[in-house]
């Protein structure tokens, strides 16, 4: 049966409950339905048949002419979630002298009133057959009393909003916004794809957020992406793409990196370099790094990360996920680079006397550099960019310290 049948049907029984009660007025002001006796809020047609059907309670507002008419005379009425399982059932509604099961909140000083209807299974928004989703409404009927319907409200098990309508005006479901960002990639025309063996993880180091690519002074698989990092070799830049969930605040996340070779690339904070992309909502972000001529590095202790400025708690995992998607290695010419990888041997700065004294597979460092701090570090770093190799192994020593004992907390 059509909403318009049943409607005339329960026009003629609002009519006689009416007459059964009180002789106020009975009126919904911006009434929108049925000749204008009852307001119709047209779930299906907002949101369609999947949305509607995860909808479990409906919360409505009302406005009266006054709080004083309200005190006087009363109002209530009928409150219907359709669908084809209840037949269109009316749950009463009045204040809290109408002896009806659901009675009002009231905000005297806004001479408005709240109300929620928790929907049984009966109630949902589901049926069967051809035209079952035309029984996706909610209706009010006014059986005495004045009062507008100023606001329904549809919302799933989780207390998430489904869809509102607020006045005379449906407010469409709308899906979360996705965030991301474009970076244009043309001028590079050879595009290497690096293999990954994992999409790492999201931890909090020194009171910030971040992922790894390459972590050299960790030995953790999921802090260390590729297995063979040669490709880097000869890039003029490099791009990240990450996906990231849970975002409620915006923030900024940029790359981290050292090519691992004393003298050599630090990019530490935001640049124009490695410039910072502001994430604000869930979404997939490309960021770039780009260096000044042909990269040379030291496979061995490169590090590469994305940084953020988002507050995490070290040894927690943080509510912000993040997830490598894809890496990138870009050159501006298609032939092939030359390798410039530079050799390693026990002479390695990263094992001199200063790193050995903190291996990463000892419990004693794990636990004795939970204070140390990658950032402190970083910023010794900007400082003096060309501070060699006694400078350069500090920073590894700092940043090992601080992820292992995340790591160590995350396993």
């Amino acid at each position: 049966m059509k909403i318009s049948k049943i409607l005339a049907g329960m026009s003629a029984m609002a009519l006689a409950a009416s007459m059964m009660t009180m002789g106020a007025s009975a009126e919904i002001s911006n009434a929108n339905f049925n000749n204008g006796k009852d307001y119709c809020f047209d779930v299906f047609t907002a949101v369609g048949a999947e949305k509607a059907a995860t909808i479990s309670s409906v919360r409505a507002k009302l406005s009266f002419k006054s709080i004083d008419d309200l005190k006087a005379n009363g109002a209530g009425g009928g409150f219907i979630t359709s669908s084809d399982g209840n037949n269109w059932k009316s749950t009463d509604f009045g204040n809290d002298g109408a002896g009806k099961p659901i009675t009002f909140v009231v905000d005297e000083a806004s001479s408005t009133a709240t109300m929620e209807k928790t929907l049984t299974d009966a109630d949902k928004f589901t049926g069967k057959g051809e035209d079952a989703m035309s029984y996706a409404q909610v209706v009010f009927q006014s059986w005495w009393g004045e009062f507008s319907v100023d606001n329904v409200a549809c919302y799933d098990a989780a207390g998430e909003l489904v869809c509102s309508v607020t006045g005379d005006g449906i407010d469409l479901y709308k899906a979360p916004e996705k965030g991301g960002n474009e970076v244009d990639l043309s001028e590079y025309k050879k595009q290497t794809e690096v293999t990954l063996n994992g999409e790492g993880r999201s931890v909090s180091d020194s009171g910030k957020v971040r992922i790894n690519i390459k972590h050299p002074w960790v030995d953790d698989a999921t802090f260390n992406l590729a297995d063979d990092w040669s490709a880097f070799a000869g890039a003029d830049a490099i791009a990240v793409t990450v996906d990231i969930s849970n975002v409620t605040d915006a923030f900024n996340a940029y790359p981290c990196f050292t090519n691992g070779i004393a003298d050599g690339i630090g990019y530490w904070e935001a640049s124009d370099n490695n410039p910072a992309v502001t994430v604000n909502a869930d979404g997939t972000y490309t960021f770039i790094v780009k260096f000044p001529s042909a990269l040379e590095m030291d496979a061995k202790n490169m590090f590469f990360a994305i940084n953020t400025d988002l507050a995490g708690t070290d040894g927690e995992d943080p509510a912000v996920k993040m997830a490598v998607k894809k890496v990138v290695v870009l050159n501006k010419s298609d032939e092939k680079p030359t390798d410039s990888t530079e050799p390693t041997d026990s002479t390695d700065s990263t094992d001199s006397d200063e790193s050995k004294a903190n291996p990463t597979d000892s419990v004693d460092s794990k636990t004795n550099s939970a204070a140390t701090s990658s950032k402190a570090a970083n910023n010794a770093s900007n400082t003096n960019p060309s501070t060699g190799a006694a400078a350069l192994a500090a920073v590894g020593v700092a940043l090992a310290g601080a992820a292992v004992v995340a790591t160590k907390k995350r396993k």
